[in-house]
């Protein structure tokens, strides 16, 4: 049931990008994955990009859909003739690759570049997105799209929050060593 994307069927489709909605997304990697049992292998890569808020709040409406066209496009490129994409939330899109490992990685470095990033040219300024990643083999225990989801979606807030804990606790580090010292006194 790979679709392309002018014509997946208006309930499974995001409305503002075109690409899969998380529904569809799965009916569509439940059929890619079965496909693929027979022997090939199948990857979930879940791309979240949380400065895309952002990106809207500080420029504006205009800009952030072209970074989202960007991003669509990105991806796309990623997934090839033969995987699938969807925008699987506001700032969340999730691949599906027909293939794991190293070769999954060549596809997001292909799409994505190494590091992972979308840059974008606003004029005056470069904005760059740097994504937060999670791939996972879609025979890693989990019998469904959606509950491979799930479990990744799960996994990867644990991983923002660990960041955001460890990038707070270097911030408390820098300040305590850049705390400034009482002078020692005058000799006469």
């Amino acid at each position: 049931m790979l679709l392309p994307p002018q014509r997946i069927p208006v309930e499974l489709r995001d409305r503002s990008t075109g690409l899969y909605n998380r529904a569809g997304l799965f009916v569509a990697a439940n059929d890619l994955i079965r496909d693929r049992q027979a022997g090939a292998a199948a990857t979930m890569v879940i791309v979240e990009f949380g400065d895309l808020r952002e990106v809207w709040d500080i420029y504006g409406a205009e800009i952030a859909r072209k970074v989202v066209t960007r991003i669509v496009r990105r991806l796309r490129r990623v997934a090839g003739a033969h995987g699938i994409v969807g925008r699987t939330g506001p700032a969340q899109f999730t691949v599906v690759l027909p293939c794991e490992g190293d070769k999954a990685t060549k596809c997001l470095h292909g799409g994505l570049g190494k590091p992972c990033c979308i840059e974008f040219d606003a004029g005056d300024s470069e904005i760059v997105l740097v994504p937060d990643l999670l791939a996972e083999a879609a025979d890693s225990g989990e019998s469904t799209p959606q509950e491979l989801y799930r479990a990744m979606c799960r996994r990867l807030a644990r991983n923002q929050k660990e960041e955001r804990r460890r990038l707070h606790w270097l911030a408390s580090e820098r300040e305590r060593h850049s705390r400034p010292m009482s002078l020692p006194p005058r000799l006469h």
